[in-house]
């Protein structure tokens, strides 16, 4: 059994959800895998869970509302990542904090400073990865560390690992895809219901696929910053966002959606990096094209030479997504390492 130390960042939707999982599964990582986990801090942004002697009672801390925070025997306010993770004994760093697509903080500082503390890190967090790929890769190649991100680019999809570990000997040319669940569900809701936008969007907010605020997701920003990972991963771009070009879905109309159903064509969101360039904005797609799929679902088309399209579909929108797709590249780090020592 090899145990391997981990520090939590962000213990919302996302690190709730990876917290139960872990509790769900654990006899399967035990007894299966041969893995342990410790926890030794669970960092909030306004304090943190520290116990690096027995490790975090990660059972009690999943049913404990915020409010309680200051109650718990472990609790440390003002006790801050960004200021002290470097002092915390992990093997691996989790970073699930809330995306910053303007400076990417405080995530980057996060992975930057584990990084450079020979920690690994898996993370949700598409900000550091959309504004500072370059940099940070340069850091994981130069400290011969494991960065894995699975979860920024398309929820439960495993379009990296498929890529990483099936894929390699494909030359890719291109990568297209709906990459946000929130806008897929919404112009879903316009074409099949025949609702107006503000309508359909409120109906996405009631049942949890968009925020509060949902800038990021209609003006595609979530599906930019996503766009731009995957074509700095697969195709081997330096791009940032503010290379994309983009335009979102708040201008879409019924009588434009009427005016598409009536010619045989759906409104989709659309993701595309080819040739260097990289775009998202809504395309007339045809009824019966792959791309036409329905609700929350991600989809992503890589055009490769020798296997033609090789497709991947799946939920991109909610926190178990999410946490699946952590926790999964959470094991491969800890598989990865586990034979290094072997």
């Amino acid at each position: 059994m090899k145990e391997f130390k981990l520090s939590i960042i962000g213990f919302g939707t996302v690190g709730r959800s990876l917290g139960k999982l872990i509790i769900n599964k654990r006899s399967f990582i035990e007894e299966k895998l041969g893995l342990k986990f410790k926890i030794n801090a669970i960092f909030e942004y306004n304090g943190a869970f520290i116990n690096e002697n027995e490790g975090l009672n990660l059972k009690k801390l999943v049913k404990l509302p915020p409010d309680k925070y200051p109650e718990h025997e472990d609790w440390k306010p003002n006790y801050l990542a960004v200021d002290h993770l470097d002092s915390i004994n992990s093997d691996i760093v989790i970073e699930m904090t809330k995306t910053n697509i303007k400076d990417a903080e405080p995530a980057f500082t996060h992975i930057m400073t584990a990084l450079n503390n020979n920690m690994d890190v898996v993370t949700s967090n598409k900000g550091p990865l959309a504004l500072y790929y370059p940099e940070l890769m340069r850091v994981v190649k130069k400290n011969e560390l494991l960065l894995r991100f699975e979860a920024s680019v398309g929820g439960v999809i495993p379009i990296l690992g498929t890529y990483k570990n099936l894929l390699l000997a494909n030359k890719v040319n291109a990568i297209l895809g709906i990459l946000n669940g929130t806008t897929n569900y919404i112009l879903t809701k316009m074409t099949l219901e025949k609702i107006p936008f503000d309508i359909a969007l409120q109906e996405a907010q009631e049942n949890g696929y968009a925020e509060a605020d949902p800038t990021l997701d209609i003006e595609g920003v979530d599906a930019a910053c996503k766009l731009v990972i995957l074509a700095n991963t697969i195709l081997n771009y330096e791009s940032k966002l503010d290379d994309v070009e983009r335009q979102g879905i708040d201008k879409i109309t019924l009588e434009a959606i009427d005016l598409a159903r009536d010619e045989g064509y759906a409104i989709k969101h659309v993701a595309l990096a080819r040739n260097g360039k990289l775009e998202v904005a809504p395309k007339l797609i045809p009824d019966d094209h792959t791309l036409d799929i329905e609700g929350t679902k991600n989809i992503i088309i890589l055009e490769t030479e020798e296997a033609g399209e090789i497709v991947i579909s799946g939920r991109g929108a909610g926190g178990v997504e999410a946490a699946s797709a952590i926790l999964s590249d959470l094991l491969y780090v800890c598989n990865t390492r586990k034979k290094e020592i072997i």
